[in-house]
């Protein structure tokens, strides 16, 4: 089976915080550079700036080219890039105003934030993401990389245009001939306002509806969501509860606890209005009794719900 063009591109994924080392060897589609080789340049680059500065320059151990953990500064990677008459310029610089403009003019950029480094590198025609902390090159559209500069900058990336001539790969050769064909568009259904509620709170949450797993959480956020839905027609049970529910706990209104009136044929054949007592908040003709004890009124309650919850049941069926 004949390989796929993207797998022919050189990539190393991220081990302690050597992205520098992996964004020079991606850029040049090799591994040619290790830690210890960085770490040569960075003493190389401490003892010129302490020969330049003399007493000014930094504390003796103290190095402003690389730490403990594997970062090396923009100086250092200079440095390492010299060796291939390559040179990093910011694409801020007045001179680089072209490929501000014209973004897609360039073979590479070599993008920092603070102690991360990662390269947008072309090969034949296309563009693509070689970041360590991904699972592998990302293929860009023309259009999104132009948008990704655009982004990257607004976030507060650094970013440095790669001027001078990359060495040759197989990549880009396999590439020129054989384009990456990008991945099918996968059909999404627009997601219901359950879902998108349930997206918007797993983000809050650092997590995603995939992969979240927390079952509390997600039915926090499906009964939030539920309750922002348009509100449906409630039936005659519901808004019956509802009034039990209020009067049990002296909340309800005085339009709730006057008597419901309906109607009843007289014997003219003319409407009768007769007054219909809610859950025995007033007195019986008969008996004149009162409304029904707490524990009455609960019971009913736990019937309503019982009712309400098989008459739901039954509608699912």
């Amino acid at each position: 089976m004949p390989e796929e063009p993207i797998n022919s591109i050189f990539f190393e994924h991220q081990q302690a915080a050597l992205c520098a080392q992996h964004a020079l060897n991606m850029l040049l589609q090799d591994a040619l550079f290790t830690s210890e080789d960085l770490r040569v340049l960075a003493r190389q680059m401490d003892q010129m700036e302490h020969e330049i500065l003399g007493n000014n320059a930094n504390a003796i151990g103290h190095s402003e080219n690389m730490n403990d953990s594997g970062f090396f500064s923009i100086q250092v990677i200079e440095k390492a890039l010299d060796a291939f008459s390559l040179k990093l310029t910011n694409i801020e610089n007045p001179v680089m105003a072209d490929y501000k403009m014209n973004p897609l003019t360039a073979r590479a950029y070599v993008c920092n934030l603070r102690e991360h480094w990662f390269v947008l590198r072309k090969f034949g025609s296309q563009w693509f993401e070689l970041n360590s902390i991904n699972n592998g090159p990302r293929l860009l559209s023309d259009t999104f990389v132009t948008e990704f500069l655009h982004q990257l900058s607004a976030e507060g990336y650094t970013i440095f245009v790669v001027q001078g001539i990359l060495p040759s790969s197989y990549a880009d050769e396999l590439i020129s001939l054989c384009p990456v064909v990008p991945p099918p568009k996968k059909e999404q259904k627009e997601p219901n306002m359950v879902q998108k509620f349930f997206n918007s709170v797993g983000r809050r949450l650092g997590g995603s509806a995939e992969n979240s797993d927390n079952r509390e959480e997600r039915d926090l956020a499906i009964a939030m969501a539920m309750s922002m839905e348009p509100n449906r027609e409630q039936s005659e049970e519901e808004e019956q509860l509802k009034r039990a529910i209020a009067m049990s706990l002296g909340n309800s209104t005085s339009s709730e606890t006057e008597p419901l009136k309906s109607s009843k044929a007289s014997e003219d054949g003319k409407p009768e209005l007769i007054e219909t007592p809610i859950l025995g908040n007033t007195k019986t003709p008969e008996t004149g009794s009162t409304t029904p004890s707490p524990e009455q009124q609960r019971r009913d309650r736990e019937k309503f719900l019982a009712r309400l919850e098989q008459k739901k049941n039954e509608e699912r069926k």
